[in-house]
């Protein structure tokens, strides 16, 4: 439906199609105002009547298409392959895909966002945007990408939790603590490695004192390893049996045990790369070559608990 008025000596004239962008334009005189709305309708109507005769599939039939086609082609297609597998429990991934609608979309993500956090929340909506985007251009379907218009969960700020002594003597020698979980957290706070390359850790891959990532989170990557490192990789049962989901439970259920309070295990990556830098001295470029990171902002964000007195202990040993 067309709507014409009177704007600052102009014609706007405004065009509502429902299931369409909204359309604006502004006009010397309200004949030629009037006669945009018109051609704008018209056009509107053809491109749906030519839509109304395609063939559209569910969302699900070709999440999995996307899934072997797409999907697979990918460094990180498990973590990819598990978020889709979550979508297809949804209600709305039976429904043919220009019907899921920015609404449908925005209500899926409010429902997620009460159990879980908003950079989770932001990860789902990239995995959906992404495969609309090749729905769209690679595959020849004319839908919408029903993410774009969605206003986007604040991100948090950097987590400083960290484990004391106590904590990590029970997480290590802890009775409740198994053998793979074990050698997986000593791993993880001996290289600052993520939980996705600890569990994909080849032992081929290992040349002296260092480790080559052939699937990192953006490019393969070749890490240094302590004596410590080296010595757990080469005595523990690989390929690590654990999937990345599991492994997290089995971590909550282990600190739940111990009574460990506000732990993920993403923190013993945190806790691993801020002892690189304050008790083994590294600095920021070395430091980002264990943790992967091509901006030292996001190395960072994570150091940034350090301690006044510390500082000040270091500038004092060091003559001038």
């Amino acid at each position: 439906m067309a709507t014409l008025r009177k704007h600052r000596n102009k014609w706007q004239s405004i065009v509502r199609v429902q299931g369409h962008p909204t359309l604006c334009k502004s006009f010397v005189s309200r004949t030629d105002a009037k006669r945009w709305a018109t051609e704008a309708e018209i056009k509107i109507r053809r491109e749906d009547a030519g839509v109304a005769k395609m063939h559209f599939p569910k969302f699900e039939d070709v999440a999995r298409k996307y899934i072997e086609e797409v999907s697979i082609l990918k460094r990180c297609h498990r973590d990819e392959r598990y978020t889709i597998l979550g979508l297809l429990k949804e209600a709305w991934s039976s429904y043919p895909i220009n019907k899921i609608r920015r609404t449908t979309i925005s209500k899926y993500k409010d429902v997620l966002g009460k159990r879980v956090s908003g950079a989770t929340v932001n990860r789902r909506l990239d995995v959906i945007s992404t495969m609309f985007t090749t729905f769209k251009k690679e595959w020849g379907y004319p839908v919408e990408n029903p993410v774009l218009a969605i206003r986007r969960p604040k991100k948090a700020e950097p987590r400083d939790r960290r484990f004391n002594d106590n904590e990590l003597n029970l997480l290590i020698r802890g009775n409740h603590t198994t053998p793979e979980l074990r050698s997986i957290i000593k791993i993880a706070l001996e290289t600052g490695m993520r939980l996705s390359e600890i569990l994909r850790i080849d032992p081929r891959n290992i040349d002296g004192n260092t480790l080559k990532i052939p699937i990192a989170k953006t490019k393969p990557r070749v890490i240094p390893l302590t004596k410590e490192a080296l010595i757990e990789i080469k005595n523990a049962d690989l390929p690590f049996r654990l999937t990345k989901c599991a492994l997290g439970k089995k971590f909550r259920k282990l600190c739940k045990k111990y009574k460990i309070e506000d732990a993920h295990f993403h923190d013993l990556r945190h806790q691993s790369l801020t002892n690189f830098m304050k008790d083994r001295g590294l600095n920021v470029p070395e430091t980002m070559m264990i943790a992967g990171h091509s901006d030292p902002r996001m190395l960072l964000k994570i150091y940034n608990n350090l301690e006044a007195q510390h500082v000040a202990n270091k500038i004092n040993s060091k003559k001038i």
